[in-house]
């Protein structure tokens, strides 16, 4: 129940890494081919162009993003500022050497996409500014251009600039749903969680009843119930305060979810003291040595600086003809047993 990114964000963080390898290499390849295709100059003056060190600059990114795809943004951002140190020796290369400015054109358009997807509206405006910035600085450093010269350079930034607004139009529009769905997501899970005790609440802890059982009838697989009840929690909130038994009921739940969680387990708050846990899959037996865990978890340390403990009271699906009310009546009735067992026990 603890997600700390939503499913759209952990699939927004994805596609910025294809991204990033997909743009990556195909540079690198691009500047290969060029390489070894159309080698304007001798090979050993090859090697000193600016593309050359940008596209090891590129490929030592995506080695680092694959390496620690945690650190994406701001590897990103070293690469970004080696490609704009490289672009200020490029500009003078293509002046002098009067080549075609479509190469630049598009690399530097990927690149304006790739900042706005990586870093979001606000830092990618500002990447793609700097960039433009850049670019018109450096050539303001040449001097004059022919008339030529400056028609092809003023698309090349009027182009860029449209570039960068289009996209940081459709990153605002991609931000305000991750927004929106993050707030829905919010509402759904304080929906569907105890406060206090941060497990599923009573009416969601009965929908995963339901689709547990609804399974197991489809599927003719096994499933078992534990009802848990903190043994004297009255005495604990007329002797401590309800602020120490709202730490008994949060530390009780936090030993459930640990102990079941992963195994599949589901812990849920029934009500007041009374706990419910959910085994898709586990046969009564293995059932009954899971609340046994349980109760040792609980009874064993003390908890909010008291000791306490809980009787349990499994059951399991017995069928077709089983039903939820039936399945948790039982499992109540078993807890109640323990009660009368003298408690601090599983039936």
């Amino acid at each position: 129940m603890d997600r700390r990114k939503s499913s759209l964000q952990n699939r927004l963080f994805r596609s910025q890494q294809y991204v990033v390898y997909a743009a990556g290499l195909t540079y690198v390849l691009f500047v290969l081919l060029v390489t070894l295709v159309d080698p304007p100059v001798p090979f050993s003056h090859v090697l000193q162009t600016p593309r050359l060190g940008v596209a090891l600059v590129v490929l030592v990114a995506c080695l680092a993003v694959w390496a620690a795809p945690q650190w994406l943004r701001w590897i990103y951002l070293l690469a970004y500022g080696g490609g704009l140190l490289s672009l200020i020796f490029e500009v003078p290369h293509l002046l002098a050497s009067e080549s075609n400015l479509l190469q630049l054109y598009v690399w530097q358009s990927v690149n304006v996409l790739i900042s706005f997807l990586i870093l979001g509206s606000r830092v990618g405006m500002g990447v793609s500014l700097l960039t433009l910035l850049t670019l018109l600085g450096t050539l303001s450093l040449q001097g004059p251009l022919r008339q030529a010269q400056l028609v092809d350079w003023m698309t090349v930034c009027l182009t860029l600039a449209i570039t960068a607004y289009i996209s940081h139009l459709v990153m605002v529009f991609i931000e305000g749903n991750l927004l929106v769905h993050q707030q829905d997501q919010g509402k759904l899970l304080a929906a569907r969680q105890d406060a206090l005790t941060m497990v599923y609440g009573r009416g969601a802890i009965e929908e995963e009843l339901e689709r547990a059982m609804g399974y197991s009838r489809r599927h003719n697989t096994p499933m078992s119930v534990i009802v848990t009840d903190i043994d004297h929690f009255k005495s604990v909130n007329d002797r401590y305060g309800h602020a120490t038994g709202d730490d008994v009921l949060r530390a009780v739940a936090k030993r459930l979810r640990r102990t079941v969680g992963g195994g599949g387990g589901v812990v849920g708050r029934w009500g007041g003291e009374e706990f419910i846990v959910l085994l898709p899959g586990v046969a009564k037996p293995d059932a009954q040595a899971v609340a046994e865990r349980l109760r040792r978890e609980i009874c064993d340390q003390p908890l909010a600086d008291l000791n306490v403990t809980a009787s349990f009271g499994v059951a399991s699906y017995r069928g077709a003809n089983d039903t939820t009310d039936q399945l948790f009546g039982r499992a109540d009735q078993a807890m109640y047993e323990a009660k009368n067992a003298g408690r601090n026990a599983v039936r």
